[in-house]
């Protein structure tokens, strides 16, 4: 894998110059990664749950992010990687590529597959659970205290909304560092390692539902089958509330 990426690079098709995207644009919620040899692709979203992962435990951002991304993403159906650069192939060549794979009636296998590598995933175990036991046993604020400090004239009502706007930002990066570790996990160890951990003391059981669709990134396993399967391993106050979200979401299900 290069350890750089070329901000102006030259097509080996149309022989134009063209720069990478290496993330959304300002205006954009997310960009497409593209296979180096054919054209399909892989959007990254910017609360893409790796993504976010990344850069909280690993502090990447910008080409560093990128070339992360790279590596951790696994190889495409193809064969070959997923590049920023997409095999030094332009963005509009690859579009014209993709209408005549299209004319000629090619179409892209449906067949779920894991887009994550997940050996190479792996090796962040270590970092991912010391950021979500840290996380955990930190002195931050928290949404009662917040509460607490507003209701006792503390704290003016402008602060109180930063409070919680800055709240949601980290508990948002928490929870795409939690489904992260879900991934790696797979099934049948991620609802385990949660309760080991005390995620469900900590979040409530609306991590369960964050884990349940970390799953389905890694496997394609709707949500609502995983939480199906899986309400049956708790009790109480958690099962019950498993239960109103099944049959919130799923009409029953």
């Amino acid at each position: 894998m290069v350890d750089t990426i070329s901000k102006e690079t030259q097509c080996v098709l149309c022989r134009e110059t063209y720069s990478p995207d290496i993330e959304p644009a300002e205006d954009q919620s997310a960009y497409n990664l593209y296979c180096s040899s054919c054209t399909n692709c892989y959007s990254i979203g910017r609360g893409e749950a790796v993504r976010a992962t990344l850069r909280a435990v690993l502090g990447l951002k910008g080409e560093p992010l990128a070339l992360a991304l790279e590596t951790v993403l696994a190889p495409c159906s193809c064969g070959n990687n997923f590049s920023h650069d997409a095999g030094k192939r332009c963005p509009v060549c690859i579009r014209k590529i993709d209408r005549e794979n299209k004319r000629a009636g090619n179409k892209p296998v449906d067949d779920f597959y894991c887009p994550w590598n997940l050996d190479e995933l792996g090796k962040l175990e270590p970092k991912i659970i010391d950021y979500i036991r840290d996380k955990i046993d930190s002195k931050e604020e928290t949404l009662t205290s917040l509460i607490e400090k507003f209701e006792a004239d503390e704290i003016d009502a402008e602060t109180y909304l930063e409070g919680i706007e800055s709240l949601q930002f980290r508990e948002s990066t928490q929870v795409c560092v939690i489904q992260t570790w879900a991934i790696l996990l797979g099934p049948e160890m991620a609802f385990r390692a949660a309760e080991e951990h005390g995620l469900v003391e900590y979040f409530g059981t609306r991590i369960l539902v964050s884990i349940a669709k970390g799953l389905e990134m890694s496997t394609g396993h709707p949500v609502l089958t995983t939480l199906t399967r899986e309400k049956t391993n708790w009790d109480g106050d958690v099962q019950k509330e498993l239960n109103t979200f099944i049959a919130k979401i799923g009409g029953g299900f």
